[in-house]
């Protein structure tokens, strides 16, 4: 690797690392990196310089005394971070500093209207509102996205959501980039969920996880050895197509897929009243009482928790995940009996938890992919003032 790339490399090392123990000594800083004491101060100067990191004021003296130590920490103001969640109802958004503290958030309701062009136009001001208020005065902004569906996130685009929105092709990040004028990166909302998850849920510290979270729509988030999978046809979680009934598997499930047919919220809910003549008050009810009160209730219960439970065990099957996290009340409804299925077909048992910030996690998603892709941004532009183009991967930040 040659010297000016490795130098490059170094700052964003330190950067991380400033992040991560902040406030800190430059002294601190070599022995964390196992770089030069000159290495290190050149780097810090530099990221000073560009405003990614600030002096603190001095540490306490070594054991032997001497001159106090000048500590410097990451400038968590330097920029914001911007995440939108879009649901069947509302658009959240919020507004982070860069270090992923939440400062603001707002909630619009949709009003029904779940068409592309109307969910867009309220998330542009939305989003417009927030930056207005909460733009800060650094220059470094990022939006971060969640939406519903198949999503292409290379370009930003919804390929197909279909469901409550029926989408097609929607291009939300050049319609954003263009009304807001700042970089915009889009996901699909369960990805999303598997982020906030894994950085402030159950799953804090684990780097193998499966999540899989259930309402009207059933989808799941794979993170292995810490990377999140998207796929070839960014279809990666995809579980709503799988099929669990071979006598049924020739039926054509292409719109919402076989086993959300089986398992979606409003699906439990018109199985459900069929059978009570419209009795049944919601799917949520219908699971917590487990069908007591009829042996069809109870058969159609069994038939959901197997559902649930197989395809669950599929994905365990599939990753070998340390932990599958349920998120959503329908799912933690039955997780004493979904555990009992899974661990009944591996025979290796699984990890099945319930998440603890079910209705945070998509937007604190948001917040962690934001940051994610303001380190990468912050990464060139260092490289930029070093005149070293580079391509890489977003760096994940440290749990937060």
């Amino acid at each position: 690797m040659q010297a000016p790339v490795m130098r490059s490399l170094n700052g964003i090392e330190l950067l991380n690392l400033i992040g991560e123990h902040g406030p800190v000594s430059r002294a601190s800083l070599a022995k964390l990196s196992r770089l030069s004491k000159p290495t290190v101060s050149s780097q810090v100067e530099a990221l000073i310089a560009q405003g990614w990191v600030i002096e603190v004021g001095q540490g306490e003296s070594g054991v032997r005394g001497g001159k106090k130590p000048q500590l410097v920490q990451f400038n968590a103001d330097a920029g914001r971070l911007f995440g939108a969640e879009i649901d069947p109802s509302n658009i959240r958004v919020a507004a982070a500093d860069l270090e992923g503290k939440i400062l603001a958030r707002a909630e619009i309701p949709l009003g029904g209207n779940c068409s592309a062009e109307s969910t867009v136009a309220i998330l542009i001001e939305a989003l417009r509102d927030m930056i207005g208020r909460e733009g800060g005065d650094g220059a470094q902004r990022v939006v971060s996205v969640a939406a519903p569906g198949r999503v292409d996130v290379r370009r930003g685009v919804v390929l197909e959501a279909g469901n409550l929105f029926n989408w097609t092709l929607v291009p939300i990040r050049a319609h954003l980039e263009k009304a807001l004028g700042i970089p915009v990166f889009v996901d699909n909302n369960v990805k999303m969920a598997t982020l906030g998850e894994i950085h402030f849920g159950v799953a804090k510290g684990h780097k193998d996880v499966v999540l899989v979270r259930l309402d009207t729509g059933i989808g799941s988030g794979v993170m292995i050895r810490g990377k999140l999978l998207h796929g070839s046809h960014w279809a990666a979680g995809e579980i709503a197509h799988m099929i669990l009934d071979l006598n049924r598997s020739l039926e054509d499930w292409h719109v919402r897929g076989y086993l959300e047919s089986m398992v979606g919220a409003d699906r439990i809910l018109s199985r459900a009243e069929e059978i009570t003549n419209g009795a049944t008050g919601s799917a949520l009810e219908f699971l917590r009482t487990g069908g007591r009160s009829h042996s069809h209730l109870e058969r159609l219960h069994t038939e959901i928790v197997l559902h649930l439970g197989i395809a669950i065990a599929n994905l365990v099957c599939s990753y070998d995940p340390a932990l599958v996290v349920l998120q959503g009340d329908l799912l933690a409804a039955v997780v004493d009996e979904v555990r009992s299925v899974v661990n009944k077909a591996i025979p290796w048992g699984a990890n099945i938890v319930v998440s603890e910030i079910a209705g945070e996690a998509v937007l604190l998603g948001t917040v962690v992919s934001a940051r994610a892709h303001a380190y990468e941004r912050i990464a060139l532009l260092f490289n930029e003032e070093k005149m070293i183009p580079r391509e890489r991967e977003p760096v994940m930040p440290a749990s937060g």
